[in-house]
């Protein structure tokens, strides 16, 4: 990969997404410009494009499942890897775009995701926190933490959710669990002194 690649791709990521979407597909790096058509609302554009690279980029593959959660279209299945390494990565993309009709869509196949991943409710959660998104974050952190209680980070991060909420019990409560299943947790530790302080 070019350096020109990677700094288009950092632009794109960044939410500076003019000329990314030319460079891609000028350069062949189609699995990248079927997320700027996504963006563009050119979905079949983007299916299109996905389909050029499937057969040997599981992001494409991955990228087309995508397309069939915002189509409402599902005749594939993610697989555990897929679901880890681009679920919250992608929803992030899209909620910086501004497209929560597209997250809405994707997120209402979170229990389907699950089957597949249990985790996928920490990746979306952990996706809402990260923009800030505070009472949809604590809705799927609440889903994960049911399944994966002893998963320090998902108390840290709902400890997190209560201490700008002003909620100084639930926060209390959560940064002790977290710090009673690993007790050297740093970010924990760091709440619980601006908490007590």
């Amino acid at each position: 990969m070019s350096n020109e690649y990677e700094k288009v791709k950092k632009d794109f990521l960044a939410g500076r997404f003019k000329g990314c979407r030319a460079y891609f597909e000028k350069n062949k790096y189609y699995t990248e410009a079927a997320y700027c058509y996504i963006i563009l609302d050119k979905l079949d554009m983007a299916e299109k494009l996905f389909n050029m690279t499937k057969d040997c980029d599981n992001r494409a593959r991955w990228g087309l499942l995508l397309l069939q959660f915002i189509k409402d279209d599902i005749h594939s299945f993610p697989t555990y890897f897929q679901i880890r390494n681009f679920l919250e990565i992608d929803l992030g993309i899209l909620i910086m775009y501004c497209k929560e009709n597209y997250v809405d869509k994707i997120v209402k196949y979170a229990d389907f995701m699950a089957y597949y991943n249990p985790e996928c409710y920490k990746f979306i959660g952990r996706a809402f926190w990260a923009n800030n998104l505070m009472n949809a974050a604590r809705f799927y952190l609440r889903k994960a933490k049911d399944k994966f209680y002893h998963d320090p980070e998902l108390h840290y991060l709902l400890a997190y959710i209560y201490y700008q909420q002003q909620n100084t019990k639930e926060c209390q409560k959560a940064l002790s669990a977290c710090l009673e299943i690993l007790p050297e947790y740093a970010p924990a530790k760091k709440l619980e002194q601006k908490l007590n302080s």
